[in-house]
C-alpha cells in the first residue's frame, strides 16, 4: 500500500475514533457545560482533518471556502435576527422559521449566531459536493441530490439539537419549551439553500478535490444516528 493510501486510511480511522469517543462521552456525561465546548472542538478538528487533505490550493479554493463560510453564517444570522413576537406568537426567522441559539452553544457568537455555524455549513457543502462530484449527472441533478441528502441530514440533526439545547424553536409562547415542533419551513429552506450552494460548488472552477471528504460526511451522519440509537 502506498503512502498516500496509508495517510488516507489513518485520517479516516482517526476521525472515526474521535466521533466514537464523542458518542461515548456524550452518553456518559449529562452536563451541558461539557457538551458545548466538546462539540465545538469536534467540529473544529473535523474542519482541520478535512482541509488537510485538500489536494490543490489556489485563490479560487480560498474564495470558495471564504464565501461558503460567510454564506452559511449570514443565512443563519439573518434567521436569528428576524424573529419577532406578536399576538403571543413568535414569527419571522427568515428563511428557516423562528428560532434562537443557546447563549452557550458552540462557542463565540456574532449577531447572536455561533461562528462555528458557518464552519459547519462549509463542511457539509464541501463534503457533499465532492461526494457527488464525479457522478454522471448534470450539475442541476447533482445539486438536487445533494440538497436532498443535506435535508435528510438536518432531519436527523434536529432532535439531537433539541435534546442538547443547541438551539430552540420559538413557535410557542415559551421559547425554551422542548415541545416546540420544527417547522416544515426549516426543511424547505435547508433544501433551497443547500441546492443554491451546491450549484455554486459545481460551477466553481476551484479544483476542489479531497479523498477524505466523503468519509467525513459519512462519519458525521452516522455520529448523529448513533446518538439516536445509543
Amino acid at each position: 500500500m502506498d503512502k498516500s493510501k496509508d495517510k488516507l486510511i489513518n485520517g479516516i480511522a482517526a476521525l472515526a475514533v474521535l466521533h466514537i469517543i464523542s458518542v461515548w462521552g456524550l452518553k456518559s456525561v449529562a452536563a451541558m457545560d461539557f457538551y458545548f465546548p466538546y462539540m465545538a472542538a469536534v467540529i473544529c478538528l473535523s474542519f482541520v482533518f478535512l482541509f488537510y487533505y485538500q489536494q490543490h490550493w489556489n485563490i479560487k479554493n480560498i474564495l470558495f471556502i471564504f464565501f461558503t463560510f460567510c454564506a452559511g453564517f449570514i443565512i443563519q444570522a439573518i434567521g436569528v435576527n428576524t424573529v419577532y413576537f406578536s399576538n403571543s406568537v413568535f414569527s419571522g426567522g427568515y428563511p428557516f422559521g423562528p428560532f434562537t441559539y443557546s447563549k452557550s452553544s458552540l462557542g463565540p457568537q456574532l449577531f447572536n449566531t455561533p461562528l462555528l455555524v458557518g464552519v459547519y455549513w462549509l463542511i457539509l457543502i464541501y463534503c457533499i459536493g465532492i461526494l457527488l462530484k464525479n457522478l454522471a449527472f448534470t450539475i442541476v441533478q447533482k445539486s438536487l441530490l445533494g440538497a436532498s441528502m443535506l435535508t435528510l441530514y438536518d432531519i436527523v440533526l434536529e432532535p439531537i439539537a433539541k435534546k442538547y439545547e443547541m438551539w430552540f424553536w420559538l413557535t410557542k409562547k415559551d421559547p425554551l419549551a422542548h415541545i416546540n415542533p420544527v417547522p416544515l419551513q426549516n426543511y424547505a429552506a435547508w433544501f433551497l439553500f443547500s441546492f443554491l450552494m451546491l450549484l455554486y460548488f459545481n460551477n466553481a472552477k476551484a479544483k476542489l478535490r479531497n479523498p477524505i471528504a466523503p468519509a467525513v460526511f459519512i462519519i458525521m451522519f452516522f455520529f448523529l444516528v448513533a446518538l439516536h440509537i445509543f
